[in-house]
Formats: C-alpha cells, structure tokens, sequence
C-alpha cells in the first residue's frame, strides 16, 4: 500500500537510504582516493601531462561508449544485479593495478585499459542507481535526499584528497588498493537493501516486449519534446568538457609549479569543502533564488574562478579558494537540475532518459584533458586554463542569449503539477530479496553524471 505523506517518517529513520548511503560513502571515499593517486602515478612514471590525460580519456570513452546500452538494460533487467556485478569487476580491476604498483611494474597501458573498464562499469551502475534511489527514496523527500547525495559526495572527496595524498606518499600502491577495498562496501548496500529496486513490467501476458531499438527510441523521444532539456544537453556537454579540463589541469599546474602530492591533497580538500559548504546551502538557496539567476550566476562564476586558478598556480591555497568559490554555487545548481528531471521523467523510461542525458551532456569530456595536457606539454599550464576561461565566458554570454532558459522556473512550476501516477504496490522480479518492507512510493530521478560508484549522478563532474 502506498504511504500518505504524513505517515513518512524521516529520511534518517529510512533503513535502506541509510544503508546505501554508508555504503556509497566508503565506496566514494576509495573513488576520491584514487582519483588523486591516477595523474600522480601517471605523471611520475612519464613526466607526460599527455599520458595522465590519455588515461583520464579512456574513463570517459568507456562511460559514453555504455551509456546507452546501460540505460536500456536498467530498465529490462534486475538493477540490483546491475549494482553488484558493476561494483564487483571494478573491485578485481583496481585490485590488479594495486598489484601490479606494489609489484614495481607499472604500465601505464594497464592503467588505461582499467580506466577504461571503470568507465563502463561506471555507466551501468549509474543506470541502475539513479531509479534505484526513487524506489527508496519517498517523492516528498526527494530534495532532502539530493542536497544529502550532494553533502556526501563533498564530504567524502573532502577526506579523500589529503588521504590519497598521504597513502601515496606512503607507497604508491597503498591507494589503489585502498579503492579496491571500499568497492566491497557499496556491492554489500546493494546486495542487502529490502526494497524492491525493480525494474517493473506492467504488460499483459503474451505481450511482445519492445526491442532495444525501440526503447532507446522512446527515451531520446522524451528529450527531444522538451526545449529546454535539448538547451541543457548542448550546453552541458559544452561546460562539462570544459570543466574536465580545469580539474585535470588544476592538479597538472600545482605539480609542475612544485606542489607535492600531500599539498596537491590538501589543496584538493579546500576545493571540496567549499563544495560541502554549497551542498549545505544548496536547500536555503534554491527555494529563495530561481532557476535562471542561478545558471547565470553560476556560469560567470566560472569565468572569474578559471581566471583565478591561472592567477595564482604557483600558490596553491589562494588557487584551490578560487576553484572552492565556483564549487559553492555549482552544487546548488546540481540540486536545481536534479529537481527539474525529477519531476517529469517516469519511472519505466528512467535509466533509458538518464542514461541518454549523461551521454550527451558528458559526450565531450574524454576531449578535455587530452587537448589541455598537449597544451601544457607545448606550452605551459597556464595557457591551457586560460583557453578553457575563454570558453567560460563565450557559455556565459550564450545563457544570455538563449530563449529556452528564461523558461527555466516556469518548467519547474509546470513540471510540479504533471507528476505521473505511481503503482502502489510495483513487483520486483529481482532474484535477490532479503526480506519485505513496505516500499515508499516510486520517486522520480535526478539527472545523471558519470563518476564513481554508489553516488546520485548530477550535471556537472567536480573531480
């Protein structure tokens, strides 16, 4: 039987979102471990901005290279089985590359095709995630558990910077081995949630069942009614490339200016907690700012951020306020968007729609680091982030510009009012159910963004 909003209780007393949330947050604190730990290596063993960015590519090349297939089959087969199969090869790859580091032989081949598995792995079990999280998640409390996603995800790359600086300064290993590790935490979540996470098949008995041509149809249908959506998918992808560059070329610049790894890490954890600090705010702001003045506050906020970084590259804590500064406002605008998909995206197209909306706005990011690091081979890191502040700006005058944005509040407003029907009591076919609960109504998703494991995706990728 459905739940009536008054007999919710609070998210906190939720026994599956605690659980998924614990598990995700050890499993994001390996991922922000690891991610300081990759262009470290890389960068020691070939002294070659190009190479660290070739490995950051093939992250990204895996990811869009699934997507679409992986949306299609969270919605045609067990999302619980997507989660823990994701979640199990990402564990037996990391774990050969911390063996293979503690070995002495590091092949920065390996590493790329690892990243590049990680990269699939990533996109299958966010497609399952994302309309996992509406199944636990009841529809009143969707804001709250986004702005808690966005807190998480800060907090933990908070702590995961200065740790991943430590445990390689330690052995150049131990941090692989660390993320290896914390992906036994978000496959235990998923394996022991009592929720059914579906997805569920309502057609009658003898029924043909659609083909995957024609499901991947249906949701790039969804997208293309909607000028704004088609707006944010151009323009996300734009900002998204962009933005890879500067996260990528953030750790490049501290290193070549003289940085070690524990102040790449710490300077990476003021950046992340500027970004927790927005997480916090994000609920106050977005009810009290629209729609709009956040987009476009936010998109000339990069502009003066990017500029600051190359201003100061030689002093890191100056540097990371100033990336720290963009992070504040860019999470308040990851709940404004999530918010917005939440609201009109179904729950039998969910993974297709997601999937589809991460490919393209993140279509482009494979490209960022790979132009940025021959820039800073040929030139200097300081020439690669001014390139990307001129990018900036050019996005910020076409906000200005663009129609379908002004429309962005009313969307919402509209979007409030047309919230599809939910099956009140929906059947899992999951093969893997420890026990009955009494399900919370089916919530809409937030739009998704690749990254590592167990996190609620978002528009933008932060590092």
């Amino acid at each position: 039987m459905p739940r009536y909003e008054s007999e919710t209780p609070p998210l906190w007393r939720n026994r599956d979102y605690n659980l998924w949330w614990g598990g995700s947050a050890v499993s994001q604190l390996g991922s922000g471990v690891s991610q300081l730990a990759y262009p470290l290596l890389v960068l020691g063993v070939t002294a070659s901005a190009f190479a660290a960015g070739i490995v950051a590519a093939c992250a990204n090349i895996g990811y869009l290279g699934a997507s679409l297939p992986a949306g299609v089959a969270a919605d045609r087969v067990s999302r619980r089985a997507l989660l823990i199969v994701s979640s199990v090869v990402q564990l037996v790859f990391m774990a050969a590359v911390a063996l293979a580091v503690a070995g002495g032989h590091v092949w920065v081949p390996q590493i790329a095709v690892t990243a590049l598995v990680q990269g699939v792995m990533s996109a299958v079990h966010e497609a399952a995630t994302t309309p996992a999280l509406r199944r636990i998640v009841p529809p009143a409390q969707l804001k709250v558990a986004f702005a808690r996603e966005q807190a998480r995800d800060m907090g933990t790359q908070l702590a995961g910077s200065p740790l991943g600086g430590l445990l390689f300064g330690l052995a150049r290993w131990i941090p692989f081995a660390f993320d290896a590790l914390s992906y036994l935490f978000v496959t235990l979540a998923a394996l022991f949630l009592r929720s059914p996470l579906g997805p569920d098949r309502a057609e009658e008995k003898g029924a043909e069942r659609p083909s995957v041509r024609q499901d991947m149809g249906e949701g790039l249908r969804f997208l293309g009614r909607d000028s704004f959506l088609r707006f944010l998918l151009l323009w996300a992808a734009l900002s998204n490339c962009t933005l890879a560059g500067l996260v990528f070329m953030f750790v490049v610049a501290l290193r070549q200016h003289g940085a070690s790894a524990s102040v790449i890490g710490t300077s990476e954890s003021i950046v992340m907690a500027c970004g927790l600090l927005g997480a916090l705010a994000a609920g106050r702001i977005v009810n009290r700012v629209s729609g709009f003045q956040i987009v476009v506050t936010m998109s000339w906020l990069m502009v003066a951020g990017t500029l600051g970084i190359a201003a100061l590259a030689t002093r890191p804590w100056p540097a990371a306020l100033c990336f720290g500064a963009l992070l504040f406002f860019m999470t308040p605008l990851n709940v404004t968007f999530q918010t917005r998909m939440a609201a009109t995206v179904p729950d039998r197209i969910a993974g297709r729609v997601m999937t589809t909306t991460s490919m393209a706005a993140q279509s482009l990011k494979w490209l960022a680091p790979l132009v940025c690091g021959a820039l800073a081979d040929r030139f200097s890191p300081t020439v690669s982030i001014l390139g990307l502040a001129a990018v900036f700006a050019l996005l910020a005058v076409a906000n200005h510009l663009t129609p379908a944005l002004r429309g962005f509040d009313d969307g919402s407003r509209a979007a409030d009012a047309r919230k599809d029907p939910v099956d009140p009591d929906p059947v899992d076919p999951d093969p893997v159910d420890p026990g009955p609960v009494d399900a919370a109504p089916v919530a809409p998703d937030p739009v998704p963004d690749p990254g590592s494991r167990g996190r609620t995706p978002s528009v933008y990728e932060t590092g």
